[in-house]
């Protein structure tokens, strides 16, 4: 009997050291090892948080869409006593779907624009000469930037000013880019891009002149390339300089080109490759 006795009490003892040792392995293999798997698993969730775009103020809209503004024109169209006729609908103007303060006051900026574009073309209704040739945005998006050009032309005689604003939004941020940002990503560097710039300014300025090549008055070119391209040098000074990538893709800033007939000054895009 004290044989038995013995028996079960050692059955018992391996039983529960069977079931300790089992208990510890679950701990030490499973359970423990929890807790570092949750803080994996939220180190993960923190990067992808980390990389991804800007928040938007509307979850269902892209980032750029055609602002909802109201129009309060005095008729939907009217024809000019150039015999042009233009439209309300045509005066369309970009809002920028992204939180940020420098998104902010871009949309700002450019709600004014409406507003004087909306004045203008409500004075061509009463007087019949003014008038808004262009009104409209184009727009490049890629992974990391939204790039926005407005343009908007008006004109009170047959010459249209033509009048641009851009903005380049970095869609991790929602902060603005600068000139340097915006064309390192497009593959220049700041040993090359001034010469590019230069090159560019150059050839179109010869491409806007030679109309005027036989003109007598009209002896020395190189003078007013020499000013557009200074006055590229001074916006970037300055900080004053446009630029957006089209939707090709392709750089492009604003410079006041001069040239020896009419306005002699006027804003132009220009392509850099």
């Amino acid at each position: 009997m004290k044989n038995n006795k013995g028996l079960k009490v050692w059955l018992i003892l391996f039983i529960l050291l069977s079931l300790g040792l089992g208990g510890y392995i679950v701990y030490d293999k499973v359970l423990k090892v929890r807790p570092i798997n949750d803080k994996q698993e939220e180190a993960v969730q923190n990067e992808e948080i980390d990389g991804d775009k800007v928040c938007k103020l509307e979850e269902d809209r892209d980032f750029i869409y055609d602002a909802p503004y109201e129009k309060n024109v005095h008729a939907n169209s009217y024809t000019t006593i150039y015999n042009n006729t233009y439209y309300a609908k045509d005066i369309i103007v970009p809002f920028i779907n992204i939180d940020s303060e420098y998104v902010k006051s871009s949309n700002n900026e450019i709600k004014t624009i409406f507003d004087s574009v909306i004045e203008i073309y409500n004075k061509g209704v009463q007087d019949k000469e003014s008038y808004v040739d262009e009104c409209n945005y184009k727009k490049y998006t890629s992974d990391d930037l939204l790039s926005v050009l407005v343009t908007y032309g008006v004109g009170a005689t047959d010459i249209v000013n033509a009048n641009y604003y851009t903005y380049n939004i970095d869609l991790k941020t929602g902060e603005k880019l600068t000139f340097e940002e915006v064309y390192k990503l497009v593959g220049f560097n700041s040993s090359n891009i001034n010469n590019k710039v230069e090159e560019a300014i150059t050839k179109v300025s010869k491409e806007k002149m030679s109309s005027f090549a036989l003109d007598s008055e009209v002896t020395d070119f190189s003078t007013y390339t020499t000013t557009s391209i200074n006055n590229y040098k001074k916006s970037l000074n300055n900080n004053s300089l446009k630029y957006f990538i089209s939707e090709k893709g392709k750089l492009n800033i604003i410079v006041t080109l001069n040239i020896p007939v009419g306005q002699e000054e006027f804003d132009t895009i220009i392509e850099i490759n």
